[in-house]
């Protein structure tokens, strides 16, 4: 399990939305987001709007990433 999952889940249960996962390195090449190689997990809300969880210390526990210095950040669907 990843912080970007259960941050997506609690942004979902405040604003609603649906889970949308992003993909991360394929066979064919990069598809990511700011030079992540990794997947992520985000809610689109009914307006085109993204937001997904992020902690700037993947170091620590999944709990503490929760906890500590995360952030959501809001994007607007491209596609």
């Amino acid at each position: 399990m990843s912080n970007c999952l259960l941050g997506a889940l609690a942004i979902q249960r405040r604003f609603g939305g649906s889970l949308n996962w992003r993909p991360g390195w394929h066979s064919g090449g990069f598809e990511g987001f700011m030079g992540n190689p990794w997947g992520h997990w985000r809610v689109r809300l009914p307006n085109g709007t993204n937001l997904s969880y992020s902690s700037p210390d993947k170091e620590l526990s999944i709990w503490k990433q929760l906890w500590f210095e995360g952030y959501i950040r809001r994007t607007h669907a491209s596609r």
